[in-house]
This record gives structure tokens, C-alpha cells and sequence, in this order.
């Protein structure tokens, strides 16, 4: 990754620092005990520089007792301020602890993994969580025994033990380096967690998988169009769902903001819903199409974006159907085949962004290729967004008051305070030829602000804080940022837009 280097550097503890922390008095100092799994040289003398001095050291073959538990090869190194940071964030009873890490080849930090907060269907798609994971005591003998050192194993505890969790917290700071490790390719761990009704396939990179659930019974799907970007848009997104739908229930329905063309007075005779509702934002006008949906499920699509993928209803059902799945989109490319949305990140290049964007499947294959595994986002954009109708009402549909700008991203926001995650699947891809700029005015702009400015104070939780916020392709942030106060009130652009805005 690029200027990794730098980040290292300018990220390292001072002594000023690392003494202060030596000093610190916890109220309940737990009790760590770093289990070495394999041979190697490195973790000794790291465990010699710490600044927290509660630990054990110990192996597979002997039961220390102790508060938590970390499994490490003998090569590891951790950083000074690793126990004190997993010390600091075990308050309140946490029982599942993990930090970013990196990798030591010929003695050199790289290949940095920065992660997410937690994020269960995330891991469904890959071991995301890696190696630089503490775990309590009593959620170690929950998950029925020590992970053990090889991948497979390994991946097969944390699913166990992230399912049984009720409190997991994700430190976003480098704190172990640790010798190159196989990913896991056995998918055996992750079908022993899904059940034998799962399916699970190949991913899109090495160590990553695609699970497949099914869908209960024949589930009635209502596509909702909208005509916002012209009935041209419209007819052409209809044309296309029909062509490549899969499912064999569908209900289509046509939102027309705008006076009803032949074309759609044509479907509207052939039986095709039509929900004509002229002047209005496109929020009103979602919200009273959807009020004429009679599906389980609800496809939102904007007019000219297309899907490319003939399973797509299948897809997006499967995810959408899960129990803590709030909103589900696809991978959205525009019309030279460059990738516009991957699920968006607040706060990316200075408003809602997506990781990836600009760039093609290749190179951000690449570059980042986890990023083309169904994963967890903070919300997604408004091309095409599939959400369970009865979610959907119950979250209150989208905010009329915010017009073009923001409505699925915010409505996701809401679905995810309601408990419900919020999923990219870019398996499925949809493509949209032109990409209008979206220029609010004031008024919007001022409610969009609102919305989203506490993921702009906080961080966005699925994007690290560790992350530039100026580049759409992952790269260490410098300086490295701390995880609060990522944005000013008033470092907003004029407008939402596909190109990018730098902030830093």
C-alpha cells in the first residue's frame, strides 16, 4: 500500500507517550494471557516494551489462567501500546477485542489490513478479523475450545465465537505485526456455521467466499422505477428487468413524476402499475409507489440504471430475506465500465463517496479485491436499493425533505439504529450510462447535513478511520487521523457530485 512507510512512521508511540501510559492506574486491570501457536522469533522482546504489564506468556499445551486470551505465532510482534490499548477498550465487559495488523516480510512492516467494526456478513465472505484477536475467557469456553494455529481452525472459532458475542469491539490501530500467513480456502468452517441449507462458493480472490442462502417459498418482488432521469431512462430500466429477471414473481411498478408518456399509458393498459404523481420529489414519489407495492420485498431502481446480472432478483433476495439485513444494493457501474458505487462511505471525498470509484473491477481487483465481496456498509446509494417492504414502512420511508440528495443513504442510517445491517453484494452488478450531477439547493443541503453529520464527527464505522477520506482506492491517511472530529461543519462541498472533492 502506498506511503505505508510514512504512515509507520509518523503513527509510532513516543516515549513521552509510552511513559505516560505506564503510569496509568486502571480501575479493573485484566489479566492477558498471548498463547504462542507456532516457533519463532520477535514476540519476546515486543512483549518486553509494553507498556501494560498484566500478561502471561504461554503455549497450546498448558490452561493459564486469565481475563483474556491472545493466540499469536512466535515471529509476532506487537506494538508497545498493544495490551494497553486492549486493556483500555476491555471495559464494560467486552468479549471480543480485534485491532488492525500488518505483515513482517524480511523484517519490514506491509500489507496493512485495515478493518471494519464489526461486521457479521462481512465475515461470512472472508476471515477478515485475521490474527490480532483477543478474546475473553468466558467466551472462549462458549465457543468450545482454543482455535489452534491453522486458518481453517481459526476461521471456524471466530464464527463461532462472533455469533455467541454480545459485546465486540474493533481498536482501529496497527497494534501487531505479524509473519505472512495462508488465507483460509476451506470452506468447511463457514458451511458448518450456516448450516447444511447454505451454499457456499468461490469468492473473488483467494480466502474469500460467496454464501447463498435460498429464499423462503416464491416471494412476490415489486420493482419500483422511478422517471426522474426521463422516460427514456424509465423504459429502458423496465425493458431490462424484464429481460433479465429470473424470479417468477414480480410486480413492476412505473413512478411517474412527470406527464404520462405513450409508452407508460401503454404498460398502463397492459396491466403494468403505473403510480403517476406530478411535481413532487422523488421521495414522495418513491414512498406513494411503494404504497401501491404488494411484494415482501421492494426494488427501488432509478430510471437508466440497468442490471447487468440475470440473477439479480435471486441475489438480492437471498441477503435482503436474512434476519439482520436492512437494505441491500449492487455493484453500480457507470458507462465506461468504471465502478460508481460499492456501497457508500460517509465522509469519502468530502461528502457520500464510494471505495473504488472511478476505477474498473480490475483494478480494483487489484488493489483491494475484498472490496468485490458482499459486505457491510453504512448505507448505500440510490440507484438501485432492494429493502423488505414491512422494513421499509416500518422505518418510514424516505425523507421527503431531502429530496435528490441523500434519501437512500439517510433512510439506510435509520434502518441501521432500528439494530438492522446495511449490505453491498457486488456480485450483482447494475450499469447506468449518464450520471446527472445533483445540485440541491440551500435548504436540502442544510437537512443533508443534519442527517449525516454524526457519522462525519465519529467516523464512518464500516470505512477505518485509518483510511484516507481523499482517495476512492484504500491508502493510509496522512497524517494518520485520529477516530473523532474527521470533518469541520463547514468542510462540506456546495453539492454532492461524482467527482472528487479533497478535504485534506
Amino acid at each position: 500500500m502506498l506511503d505505508y512507510d510514512r504512515f509507520v512512521a509518523l503513527s509510532t508511540l513516543t516515549p513521552a507517550a509510552a511513559a505516560a501510559q505506564r503510569r496509568a492506574v486502571f480501575l479493573a486491570a485484566p489479566r492477558f494471557a498471548i498463547i504462542v501457536t507456532e516457533e519463532g522469533r520477535g514476540l519476546r522482546d515486543s512483549l518486553a516494551r509494553q507498556t501494560y504489564a498484566r500478561f502471561v506468556l504461554s503455549d497450546l499445551g498448558r490452561r493459564p489462567e486469565a481475563d483474556y486470551y491472545l493466540f499469536l505465532p512466535g515471529g509476532a510482534r506487537l506494538r508497545p501500546d498493544a495490551l494497553y490499548r486492549l486493556a483500555l477498550a476491555a471495559g464494560g465487559g467486552r468479549e471480543l477485542l480485534y485491532s488492525d495488523e500488518d505483515a513482517l516480510v524480511r523484517g519490514r512492516r506491509c500489507r496493512p489490513r485495515f478493518k471494519p467494526d464489526y461486521s457479521p456478513h462481512t465475515l461470512l465472505a472472508c476471515d477478515y478479523l485475521g490474527r490480532g484477536v483477543c478474546v475473553s475467557r468466558a467466551l472462549l469456553l462458549a465457543a468450545g475450545g482454543w482455535p489452534g494455529p491453522s486458518p481453517a481452525r481459526r476461521y471456524g472459532f471466530w464464527l463461532r465465537a462472533a455469533a455467541l458475542a454480545e459485546r465486540i469491539a474493533h481498536l482501529p490501530f496497527v497494534l501487531f505485526s505479524l509473519p505472512p500467513d495462508p488465507v483460509c480456502v476451506d470452506p468447511g468452517p463457514l458451511k458448518a456455521a450456516l448450516g447444511a441449507s447454505a451454499l457456499v462458493l468461490p469468492g473473488p480472490a483467494a480466502g474469500t467466499f460467496l454464501p447463498r442462502f435460498g429464499v423462503r417459498g416464491e416471494p412476490l418482488v415489486s420493482v419500483i422505477v422511478s422517471d426522474e432521469n426521463g422516460p427514456d431512462a424509465l423504459r429502458d430500466t423496465l425493458l431490462a428487468v424484464e429481460q433479465r429477471m429470473q424470479l417468477p414473481r414480480y410486480q413492476l411498478i412505473a413512478a411517474a413524476g412527470k406527464p404520462l408518456t405513450p409508452f407508460l399509458r401503454a404498460l398502463q393498459s397492459s396491466g403494468v402499475t403505473v403510480w403517476e404523481q406530478p411535481d413532487t420529489s422523488p421521495c414522495a414519489l418513491w414512498n406513494g409507489a411503494a404504497q401501491r407495492a404488494r411484494g415482501r420485498f421492494l426494488l427501488f431502481l432509478r430510471g437508466g440504471c440497468a442490471p447487468l446480472s440475470p440473477d439479480f432478483g435471486q441475489r438480492l433476495t437471498e441477503w435482503a430475506d436474512r434476519p439482520d439485513v436492512g437494505a441491500v444494493g449492487p455493484l453500480v457501474l457507470d458507462g465506461q465500465d468504471r465502478i460508481l458505487s460499492t456501497g457508500t462511505v460517509v465522509g469519502l471525498l468530502g461528502g457520500l463517496g464510494s471505495l473504488g470509484f472511478g476505477r474498473t473491477e480490475r483494478e480494483l481487483r487489484e488493489a483491494w479485491p475484498r472490496l468485490l465481496c458482499p459486505r457491510d456498509v453504512s448505507c448505500l446509494g440510490p440507484w438501485a436499493l432492494m429493502v423488505r417492504r414491512d422494513r421499509f414502512r416500518g422505518a418510514g420511508g424516505f425523507d421527503p425533505g431531502l429530496g435528490q440528495l441523500g434519501y437512500a443513504e439517510e433512510l439506510c442510517l435509520r434502518l441501521g439504529r432500528r439494530g438492522l445491517f446495511n449490505l453491498c453484494a457486488p456480485g450483482v452488478r447494475f450499469k447506468v450510462p449518464a450520471t446527472p450531477i445533483c445540485r440541491p439547493d440551500e435548504g436540502t443541503l442544510r437537512r443533508c447535513r443534519d442527517a449525516f453529520y454524526p457519522l462525519l464527527k465519529t467516523g464512518d464505522p464500516f470505512c477505518n478511520p485509518n483510511l484516507s477520506m481523499a482517495s476512492p482506492l484504500p491508502c493510509p491517511a496522512l497524517p494518520p487521523r485520529p477516530p473523532l472530529l474527521l470533518h469541520a461543519p463547514d468542510a462540506w462541498p456546495p453539492y454532492f457530485s461524482p467527482e472528487p472533492q479533497k478535504n485534506y
